[in-house]
């Protein structure tokens, strides 16, 4: 018995050390790889940037369609109601325009960077053999 307390024991896992590989790669090499990751990320933060900004306006939008309507139908106010109405309407078919709009003003701002890191990439695979 004195033998199994001083034995250790190992599990190896080898989709466990592919994910810690993948893992160690990801966070120390500068691979090209890297510079794409680093790409994809800013191109999916803008894109979502203006997507929640959109969505903003278009709920906004609809609100104000929504009191409209409820002071037509509630209160018996249709003119008021009805311009209201009106408005939220117009913000709502404005938003695929300011989608687009809002999209090219944040991929603006992040061009610099963008260009940066595709110089690196482009400088690295010309490297490599």
């Amino acid at each position: 018995m004195p033998d199994r307390e001083n034995r250790a024991t190992y599990r190896y896992a080898a989709d466990e050390q592919r994910e810690i590989d993948a893992l160690r790669r990801r966070y120390t090499s500068e691979s090209p790889n890297n510079q794409l990751s680093a790409m994809r990320r800013i191109d999916h933060d803008v894109t979502r940037r203006a997507t929640a900004m959109a969505v903003g306006f278009g709920l906004a939008g609809t609100l104000v369609m929504g009191l409209g309507l409820a002071m037509v139908l509630s209160f018996n106010w249709m003119i008021p109601g009805i311009i209201l109405g009106c408005c939220g309407i117009a913000v709502m078919a404005a938003m695929p325009a300011a989608y687009e709009r809002l999209l090219k003003r944040e991929r603006k701002k992040v061009a610099p960077q963008i260009v940066e890191l595709i110089k690196k990439a482009e400088s690295s695979s010309r490297e490599a053999p």
